[in-house]
């Protein structure tokens, strides 16, 4: 059993922003503190991204599918970067679980947090968004709603500070 009174399998969400990099720097915190506690990193694709159109595919499906696979490539080799990241930064992550999944992202995280049978969900704090600003933030965009996140959970929420 973990050193820690509560928990023993963490699910860790995140999706390469400052609000999900700080929680992900209080979770491999808690790991390197306990090498007993299991970590799943869990980076949610939004499913919506795929309903995107354009006038230029209006012409041919092909193209249209043609790019939309070219962009679930790219944005699974940016996970499989940010990955790389949270191992080069946290040394007790080699010990965690990356699992992506695609979904919609209240119910994806809910889902997989019963599959592995954590009994905590991390997530990253709120953090607003600039509308005008020349800095470029990393990471996926789609955000939960906590209306529709909270009556799903199976076990308990930390945010991280």
């Amino acid at each position: 059993m973990s050193k820690h009174i509560l928990f023993n399998h963490i699910l860790l969400c995140t999706h390469g922003t400052e609000g999900a990099r700080k929680a992900e720097a209080f979770i491999f915190k808690l790991l390197a503190a306990d090498s007993d506690l299991k970590v799943s990193v869990l980076t949610v694709l939004d499913e919506d991204w795929r309903a995107m159109t354009g006038d230029d595919w209006l012409n041919s499906s092909k193209t249209h599918t043609v790019f939309l696979d070219h962009v679930e490539t790219q944005v699974t080799e940016e996970i499989a970067q940010d990955w790389q990241r949270i191992q080069d930064s946290y040394p007790s992550a080699s010990q965690a679980v990356f699992l992506q999944r695609t979904g919609s992202i209240e119910g994806t995280i809910t889902r997989v947090a019963k599959e592995v049978g954590c009994d905590l969900i991390a997530i990253g704090p709120y953090q607003s968004r600039k509308i005008f600003s020349t800095r470029m933030e990393k990471g996926l965009r789609a955000r939960m709603q906590n209306k529709t996140f909270h009556p799903l959970l199976p076990c308990p929420l930390l945010i991280a500070p």
